[in-house]
């Protein structure tokens, strides 16, 4: 709570999505007046052929209608460790920690030690509610509160999603 988190994007590595197709949208101006109204921090680099994206958030959010605390956060999902062992060793030979495709740190840029973000997969797997889909299922739920997930499967499936009203973070000081 007390450093916040850093998620760390690059762009143009020949690894991931494009910004274009992250940001859903093609003009680099119109990219840079998103990055600025949503606190994201942002360098082009390598001629303006690859974009560095920053952006420093809180561990926890206060949720808009219950006022509590939640945990609410992507750490986890985007730390390096979430990598198989030997495709996170090929990655650390081509780029800093700073410059893979994406990585988290504290919100001070410090790294986030594999042991802490274990803890915080472990606390994730030990509140998961897992079921069986089936034909006609309805879910309905408040992500804030929940931190929605899905596991692998095989064979078709259709799912669809619909969103409610999102969540505008308030800027931490410096964004």
């Amino acid at each position: 709570m007390e450093k916040g988190w850093m998620l760390i994007r690059n762009f143009g590595s020949g690894f991931g999505p494009t910004w274009q197709n992250s940001f859903h949208l093609s003009e680099r101006e119109a990219a840079e007046d998103y990055f600025r109204s949503a606190g994201i921090q942002y360098e082009w680099l390598g001629g303006g052929e690859q974009l560095r994206t920053i952006q420093v958030r809180s561990a926890v959010e206060r949720h808009p209608q219950l006022g509590i605390q939640v945990w609410f956060n992507h750490v986890a999902f985007w730390h390096i460790s979430s990598l198989e062992p030997e495709l996170r060793a090929l990655f650390l030979k081509e780029f800093d920690e700073h410059e893979l495709p994406y990585n988290t740190f504290y919100g001070d840029g410090s790294p986030i030690e594999d042991s802490i973000v274990e803890e915080l997969r472990q606390a994730y797997r030990q509140e998961t509610v897992s079921f069986p889909w089936q034909t006609g299922d309805v879910l309905m739920l408040d992500n804030m509160l929940v931190a929605h997930g899905r596991e692998s499967y095989s064979g078709e499936r259709k799912i669809l999603a619909a969103m409610g009203e999102a969540y505008d973070r308030p800027l931490r000081e410096g964004s």
